[in-house]
């Protein structure tokens, strides 16, 4: 259990972290490590702490009686680094992509295992998954690249839009040709499953008073002329097959409820499942 004390009581504010404070006791012991980021801020830890988390005693750093540290990375990476070492939130603090990359490569150098640390419903795991909204094949190089296989299923269902031949040669050396198998396998197996699954028309029903022989065949006209135009303008994205589907029900108003079960039952349900990577670490062309 990690305690926290109000920066104003630090009387070194200005140059001291405020989580990692001379104050910042965790399970009733103080820190007896000072580590000094590249940028002079100084963040207060537990030299056991590192040490457990470490394979290699912290990079060599930690082998001796140490009680300071000097490292190279910024105050704004080791924050990073120590929040996941911790096993805190580094999202209150809003570090950018490139911070959290570097402290990838800083956690990897320090020998602290990160597949174990990105794992769902850990710190790192919700970090670098906050980036998916608005930097999604960024965010999908980074785990690629970590071979981190959770981060990257999850953050496949952002790049179902994305034009894959705007990735550039540095995106694509960076995540490596599995990873980018697999993201251009989810496409292709997305656009796959969207022609078969258009190409089944509305089953067919006993008569009712509501929808007779001559509305059904009017539905699977009306259905046949709205597969052609999903077919030809599909992409990846859910969104234009919902746009496709609201377009083609306003023909079909008369049979409005009988439509909307049918489109959510065979092609909303199926098509939604196709919508991200499957985990799977031994056959990399597998998608959903």
């Amino acid at each position: 259990m990690a305690t926290f004390f109000h920066p104003q009581q630090n009387p070194h504010t200005n140059s001291t972290s405020p989580t990692f404070s001379p104050r910042f006791i965790v399970d009733g012991c103080i820190p007896d490590l000072e580590i000094t980021s590249a940028d002079a801020i100084h963040f207060h830890v537990h030299r056991e702490r590192l040490l457990a988390a470490s394979t290699n005693a912290f990079g060599g750093l930690l082998h001796g009686p140490v009680y300071v540290l000097a490292l190279p990375e910024p105050a704004t990476v080791l924050n990073v680094i120590l929040n996941v070492i911790y096993g805190m939130s580094c999202l209150p603090n809003s570090p950018s992509l490139g911070s959290t990359e570097a402290a990838l490569d800083a956690l990897i150098k320090y020998g602290v295992p990160i597949a174990q640390l990105a794992q769902p419903s850990y710190p790192l795991y919700e970090l670098v998954r906050s980036y998916a909204p608005h930097y999604p094949i960024e965010a999908y190089a980074v785990a690629a690249h970590h071979r981190l296989e959770e981060l990257a299923a999850a953050i496949s269902a952002h790049l179902l839009a994305y034009d894959l031949s705007r990735i550039t040669d540095e995106l694509t050396i960076k995540m490596g040709p599995i990873y980018f198998s697999r993201l251009a396998n989810l496409h292709r197996s997305r656009m796959t499953a969207l022609r078969n699954i258009v190409l089944q028309p509305p089953a067919v029903h006993p008569t009712t008073l509501m929808c007779n022989e001559h509305s059904q065949r009017e539905l699977c006209r009306a259905w046949a002329f709205a597969n052609a135009e999903i077919v030809w303008n599909a992409r990846p994205s859910k969104d234009l097959v919902h746009c496709c589907l609201r377009e083609f029900s306003k023909g079909v108003l008369n049979q409005r409820r009988r439509w909307r079960h049918w489109s959510q039952t065979f092609l909303l349900t199926p098509w939604s499942r196709r919508s991200c990577m499957r985990r799977h670490p031994y056959n990399v062309q597998t998608a959903v």
